[in-house]
């Protein structure tokens, strides 16, 4: 006797079903009859990556796909999923992007956007992320951020982990002002080192407690980073990648001063030759996070620290 999938009951074959992603299920069981049409649109949060133009897809799963990938530039038309909780643009263009409205997505927890380098992200975007409009983000990602030009009344207290490229420090303290609960905070830093103002008040207390500065071509100053301290005093995490132009024990000291809850530091610095370049040894002794100091001599006479 020969048992057909037809013939087991609906619960079985559900089960089965959640090993096929969206295209697999549209390809094998789509169209087949009536029943099948009806299981494949009572499955739940679904998962759908776009490399080409599935929009057929979109269609007929749009109450159904929470988690959406598109990896294409071309002019995806994601309105209609209502219900999405994340969202990934690995390519995104200009009718990609002005679908970012609270009003298609107002359940969004998670937002991605990579966008072509030359490609910085519209102010209606901005002000929708940074505000109360997306009521539920939690984390975000977003590239290619010049300038914050929102005013102080813009604030998202939902979002909690945040991760940004940007080419002015002063975006930096922008943002940590704009998410007030912010918890985790993420930066590649890739422009010209710009002159900061420190906290307008010594009382500055932002709750953040794990914070990166990835600075890989070397831009940011000594006084800079000394600055964007001040704006993390609560930082339990601290992981920095930077060239470091004065003594590197005289950074270990000014960052274990300024911060004086942090519990683990990692590194990637770069110490320029200087005539105060003491022993890994010494500087290991500082603190106790940084017993696994490591030292690695350059050609050219400066010093690499790494911590992990």
């Amino acid at each position: 006797m020969h048992l057909r999938l037809e013939d087991l009951p609906n619960e079985i074959i559900l089960e089965l079903l959640v090993y096929f992603d969206i295209p697999h299920l549209h390809q094998s069981f789509w169209g087949l009859n009536q029943r099948f049409n009806t299981l494949l649109q009572s499955l739940k949060n679904l998962s759908l990556v776009i490399e080409n133009d599935e929009s057929s897809l979109i269609e007929i799963f749009s109450r159904q796909i929470v988690h959406l990938k598109i990896d294409t530039s071309k002019s995806i038309d994601f309105t209609p999923l209502f219900n999405l909780r994340s969202l990934e643009l690995c390519q995104a263009n200009g009718f990609q992007l002005e679908q970012i409205r609270a009003e298609h997505m107002p359940n969004i927890t998670n937002l991605i956007i990579q966008t072509r380098f030359y490609i910085m992200l519209p102010l209606e975007i901005l002000r929708e992320i940074f505000s109360s409009a997306f009521q539920y983000l939690h984390q975000a990602t977003l590239n290619r951020l010049d300038a914050f030009p929102i005013s102080s009344k813009f604030q998202s207290f939902s979002l909690h982990t945040l991760r940004v490229t940007c080419s002015h420090a002063n975006v930096i303290i922008q943002l940590l002002s704009a998410c007030p609960n912010l918890s985790c905070f993420h930066i590649t830093f890739f422009g010209q080192n710009h002159h900061i103002l420190p906290p307008s008040s010594p009382n500055y207390d932002h709750p953040l407690e794990k914070f990166t500065l990835d600075d890989p071509y070397h831009r940011l100053s000594h006084d800079t980073i000394q600055i964007l301290l001040l704006y993390i005093p609560n930082v339990k995490y601290f992981f920095l990648k930077c060239r470091c132009r004065v003594p590197f024990i005289s950074l270990m000291e000014n960052i274990f001063q300024k911060l004086e809850q942090l519990e683990q530091f990692e590194c990637d610095i770069l110490e320029s030759p200087n005539d105060q370049m003491v022993n890994v040894e010494v500087i290991q002794q500082l603190n106790e996070c940084l017993h696994n100091l490591e030292c690695v001599k350059q050609d050219d006479g400066s010093r690499l620290f790494l911590l992990e």
